[in-house]
């Protein structure tokens, strides 16, 4: 699907670089030959940053497709709005990171959760004013409706939640059980690139567990697929510091579905655990209504049959 025997005009290393650039194309975010390398997707050779670098400064194969600005590489001939765009981009999430500190100290000290990660656009600096801070929580053992009802009832009274907040909404859509890890079997059919990605750019905020290294050691296809990806560090200044934990709950964690689950909408419903967008059990909540990798294969597809 996403191999190169039918592009023969261009070199493995062109195709592997040409590869990336179209991915991000979908998103119009320019990448730096230093992303580049970084972001490969399962490339076909083991290329050094220096290869990159010298095959993005010197093919015509890739010129005649890729367009460049101020050490910036993008589809399309439009790469000053992209650029232009991203910046703003950039300002918007770090605002975003300003409004999400307070909400992480709440919910540092709740009991059972044990990682709080920004994901999605946050974890790119790429958002803006419509944008959702999206987190990736985990829990302790048995514990994900019990931890989702304390953080959604919290949201909902701060009127913090996507539909509810004018800007800035904190979308609390995933839960994973922390012994519960391996996020293979969300793969959509095929191929899922955006997955991929996801993992890879997962944010601690929260994590005095060692939750993202479990990620990583239980996921290690994603190091297979994006090799050069390396584990996210967050500025000290955004890691919140954390008071002494809330007392325990005598809730039960039958309750606490028993009450979430009379709440779910007529969507939802008809979307639970059908396929990996809305995904409801007792290890894990995922509620992606809105799920886009199906759109973006296709369109990455789409973009690699060129000549």
């Amino acid at each position: 699907m996403l191999e190169s025997e039918s592009i023969s005009p261009a070199s493995v290393i062109e195709w592997d670089c040409f590869k990336v650039l179209a991915y991000f194309s979908y998103f119009r975010y320019p990448l730096t030959a230093l992303e580049v390398w970084k972001w490969l997707y399962a490339p076909v050779g083991r290329w050094t940053l220096a290869e990159v670098v010298e095959v993005l400064t010197h093919s015509s194969w890739l010129n005649e497709r890729v367009s460049v600005k101020d050490g910036f590489y993008a589809l399309g001939r439009d790469i000053a709005e992209q650029l232009k765009d991203r910046h703003i981009r950039f300002q918007d999430a770090l605002q975003k990171y300003k409004v999400l500190a307070p909400v992480l100290r709440y919910i540092g000290r709740l009991p059972f959760v044990e990682g709080v990660f920004v994901c999605n656009s946050l974890a790119f600096h790429y958002t803006n004013a419509k944008s959702d801070i999206d987190l990736f929580i985990v829990t302790k053992p048995g514990r994900v409706w019990t931890v989702r009802l304390l953080v959604v009832s919290m949201m909902a009274l701060l009127r913090k939640r996507p539909g509810e907040a004018k800007v800035n909404p904190i979308c609390c859509s995933f839960f994973a059980d922390s012994n519960r890890l391996d996020l293979a079997s969300l793969k959509i059919d095929g191929e899922d690139p955006y997955l991929a990605y996801w993992l890879a750019t997962l944010t601690p905020m929260i994590d005095n567990k060692g939750i993202l290294t479990r990620l990583y050691t239980v996921n290690r296809w994603v190091g297979e697929i994006l090799p050069n990806a390396s584990g996210v560090e967050r500025a000290y200044r955004w890691v919140p510091k954390i008071m002494r934990r809330l007392p325990t709950l005598a809730i039960s964690e039958r309750r606490a579905r028993e009450m979430q689950e009379k709440k779910f909408t007529s969507v939802i419903c008809g979307m639970k655990n059908v396929d990996t967008r809305v995904v409801v059990n007792d290890f894990m909540l995922k509620f992606h209504v809105n799920d886009t990798r199906q759109e973006i294969l296709k369109y990455l597809e789409e973009k690699l049959c060129v000549s």
